[in-house]
């Protein structure tokens, strides 16, 4: 091997762990596609484990808090078998320190009810925290959109 052969080789050895181990930012994206996996495929008890057991979520009514996982877990009851989706759109993710993170960004919630298909388009943020080795939501707000076509 000579010497171009070496360096190269060098520079790829340096970079495959790189590649190879994902970091914080990666993780928690992660953790957001499992909620969009857990949500589309209507899964209520998939969701609620998302979640901490303290965790405060704010749907798109606006209304009330939604604490806890028994409140989580009858938040999203009216999901299991309903056939609605969730789409992410834009998004980003911030990580504050190893162990808090936020995602924010934009969703579309779509539904079929007596035969019509409904899309609410949403704005989204939610603070993740690490627990052990998987990032879990501590807070999640929705609020309906009025103008999707801007800013997303």
């Amino acid at each position: 091997m000579g010497r171009l052969g070496r360096v190269l080789f060098l520079v790829l050895a340096t970079l495959l762990p790189i590649a190879a181990s994902a970091g914080p930012a990666e993780d928690v994206a992660a953790a957001l596609d499992k909620w969009v996996s857990a949500f589309n495929a209507n899964s209520v008890d998939a969701l609620v484990k998302l979640y901490t057991p303290d965790a405060v979520l704010v749907g798109q009514g606006g209304s009330t808090l939604t604490e806890g996982s028994d409140a989580i877990r009858k938040f999203y009851s009216q999901l299991e078998k309903s056939g609605d989706k969730v789409a992410i759109g834009i998004h980003k993710v911030v990580v504050l320190d190893d162990k808090v993170a936020y995602v924010t960004g934009f969703n579309e919630f779509t539904a079929v009810r007596n035969g019509e298909t409904r899309q609410a388009p949403a704005g989204f943020t939610m603070v993740l925290v690490k627990s052990g080795d998987q990032w879990l939501i501590a807070h999640q707000h929705s609020s309906r959109r009025s103008n999707p076509t801007q800013g997303g």
